[in-house]
């Protein structure tokens, strides 16, 4: 395989001559991913098809279609799920070559009417989430010399504050000394690649990367900033720690965890960006067979379902991306409902929002102590300074 198709090589990726390769592949596909696709799928568009989006991009680049924001919306309508790469002969990488579209359009002033100021409004959503941070976790400290840290994500401190008191409980049950990081950053800058502003991403990532330098090793609850962090960051010349995912670091001290008095049953849904882009798979599955009897869905592992949350769909195509979790559980539904418990923030803030009626969605830190009956020390709830819809 060439490092042009290899996600973990995103400079060959984004590199002219690899760039032009997908593009034509993709064009002249016969759109053999297009059942792949879940923004397609789930909004019925048939221009939000990979081969259509490619196809649409390549138009832009060769001068056959104007750059506008009309005529870039395709490039939009993808949350990088990278499941039409699993079915794609050519390997061919359309959600991190879109991306690339997407900071090209925003340099020609074609980027997305939703996402317009993003730079800002994300830097002020990052200090009032750092503020936040610090005011409920009063304990937590800047990155200690040597130690672990831990990184929540951004969406967990957001919308899920009760997860990140869950995740510091379970830690603390597996007799680990893990510190909260509260440094003046808390995403890890995957929305500002996301958004098409690679500069401003570079910028936040050597920030990050000063906050985490003395750090051995840093856990994270976000798929998407765990491959930001692991690949991304590198690719952009910010060296980091070792960067692990949460559910990676239980998987190994599993046997620490307490074994609950019943098994329920619970479904596991399995992050695009942990399944597809980090190999995340086995290490969710340890740890809640632990706890629960684990239900498989009938689109999971390396064949997961999109939430919807990736890409910054839920600002640019709202209506998909809740269609896109609606859709994601309603297999769960239909089955008589349950549990589905997930390894990501952005996830279980996607799932739980759009959850029918008799489907619970957890994130996996929630879902351990609930499991496991360990006690979750309550957290205040912090009065927003505004800008809550800067994400």
């Amino acid at each position: 395989m060439s490092d042009a198709r290899d996600p973990r090589d995103p400079a060959a990726t984004f590199a002219a001559a690899g760039v032009e390769r997908q593009l034509d592949n993709c064009t002249y596909c016969p759109k053999m991913c297009r059942h792949a696709c879940p923004v397609a799928g789930a909004s019925g568009h048939e221009p939000w098809t990979p081969q259509a989006k490619m196809g649409q991009l390549a138009q832009l680049r060769r001068g056959r279609a104007a750059w506008t924001p009309a005529q870039a919306d395709p490039l939009w309508a993808c949350t990088g799920c990278r499941q039409c790469t699993t079915y794609c002969e050519h390997d061919n990488e359309p959600g991190l070559v879109l991306f690339t579209g997407r900071a090209q359009a925003v340099a020609r002033g074609a980027g997305h009417p939703e996402l317009r100021g993003y730079g800002e409004r994300f830097r002020r959503r990052d200090v009032r989430l750092a503020a936040e941070l610090r005011e409920q976790f009063p304990d937590a400290g800047p990155a200690p010399l040597g130690g672990i840290g831990f990184w929540p994500g951004c969406d967990s401190v957001d919308k899920g504050k009760g997860d990140v008191a869950a995740a510091r409980a379970v830690l603390a049950a597996v007799d680990e000394d893990v510190t909260l990081i509260a440094a003046s950053q808390v995403c890890a800058g995957y929305p500002l690649l996301a958004a098409g502003q690679p500069e401003l991403f570079a910028a936040h990532a050597r920030r990050v990367g000063e906050a985490v330098r003395d750090l051995d090793r840093v856990v994270i609850n976000c798929s998407a900033c765990l491959y930001t962090m692991r690949v991304q960051y590198p690719a952009a010349g910010v060296v980091v720690p070792e960067v692990v995912s949460l559910v990676e670091f239980l998987a190994d001290r599993v046997d620490r965890l307490p074994r609950p008095k019943s098994r329920r049953a619970v479904y596991y849904h399995d992050p695009c960006y942990h399944a597809r882009y980090a190999g995340v798979l086995e290490a969710p599955r340890t740890v809640l067979r632990r706890l629960a009897e684990v239900r498989e869905l009938s689109w999971s592992g390396t064949d997961t379902e999109c939430c919807g949350g990736g890409g910054l769909l839920p600002k640019t195509n709202p209506t998909t991306a809740d269609a896109m979790a609606r859709r994601r559980l309603g297999e769960v539904q239909a089955g008589g409902g349950g549990l589905v418990v997930t390894s990501c923030g952005t996830c279980s803030f996607m799932l739980r929002s759009n959850a029918p009626s008799g489907v619970e969605a957890m994130d996996l830190p929630r879902a351990i102590a609930t499991l496991a009956e360990i006690d979750v020390e309550e957290v205040s709830t912090v009065a927003s300074t505004g800008d809550e819809d800067d994400d």
